[in-house]
């Protein structure tokens, strides 16, 4: 494991697969809540190619935070970058980022940042695409409020995961963190920065039509609906493979073998061009 230091927390990065200089790399963000677990489902088939490096956000998994009712989907912004620095110093090379979520929109942004280090994105159910109104702006005050929170962050991860495949795991490690106040404090900040008008992506459409950008997104999930993003995407990322899978908001804990046959022939066509 690496730790990196970041402005949020001293944060934990889990490394496996193939060694960073003789391969590819993948980089895994979660979501809110979530941990690097999350991906546990497919890690052990990438990992046969790939040099994987997967996050703990601050505050979750084995991440320390400093301040968790100051987190935002921003700062989580700069916490990847930094993860992407200090895994460039240890050998990675060539990167595509798997992000789920406010992991996808983190994605993006990096890319921005480091246009010539990412090889591709692979963007699962993210954040940054959904209209930003009356209603969307309500919903994310509803799941930051104290008293919500704290039953919304196990009975939403039921209704957004679903109950196939690995997703019950998933779902018993969000149910917890009502019991674990910095982690809950976490949770909330993070809902509630999704507010803020700098995460909407349609308004710099179009979004990085350099690096190579695959959607994944579950047509069943309640939370963050196809419906209300596809056409943010089309705008945004005009350039973008979409898959739309029987699936809800993590497929790839969800039905893992149908997500990486989604994914396969785009991450092995990144690794091609890598070597």
């Amino acid at each position: 494991m690496l730790t990196v230091p970041t402005d949020m927390g001293e944060v934990a990065v889990h490394l496996t697969g193939r060694l960073p200089g003789s391969a590819p790399g993948l980089l895994l963000l979660h979501a809110n809540p979530g941990d690097h677990r999350d991906f546990d489902l497919i890690v052990p088939t990438l990992a046969r190619k790939w040099a994987v490096a997967a996050v703990d956000w601050p505050g979750y998994g084995q991440s320390t935070v400093n301040h968790p009712s100051m987190a935002t989907a921003d700062g989580l912004c700069d916490v990847a970058t930094r993860v992407w620095d200090a895994l460039s110093a240890h050998g990675f090379h060539d990167v595509t980022i798997i992000g789920n979520s406010v992991g996808g929109y983190a994605a993006l942004r990096v890319a921005e940042r480091r246009p010539d280090a990412v090889a591709g994105l692979v963007l699962v159910q993210s954040a940054g695409f959904t209209p930003l109104n009356v209603l969307t702006r309500s919903m994310f005050r509803v799941m930051s409020n104290r008293w919500f929170a704290r039953y919304a962050v196990g009975l939403g991860a039921r209704s957004y995961l679903g109950g196939r495949g690995g997703t019950r795991a998933v779902y018993e490690r969000a149910a917890r963190i009502q019991k674990h106040p910095e982690r809950l404090r976490v949770y909330r900040a993070i809902w509630r920065s999704f507010a803020d008008p700098r995460l909407d992506l349609r308004s710099r459409a179009p979004v990085i039509p350099e690096i190579p950008v695959q959607v994944v997104w579950g047509k069943y999930d309640p939370m963050n609906p196809w419906l209300l993003n596809k056409r943010g995407i089309a705008r945004a990322l005009p350039h973008a493979e979409v898959a739309v899978l029987a699936a809800r908001h993590e497929p790839f804990c969800e039905c893992p073998e149908l997500f990486l046959d989604t994914v396969t022939p785009f991450l092995n066509l990144r690794a091609d061009l890598s070597t």
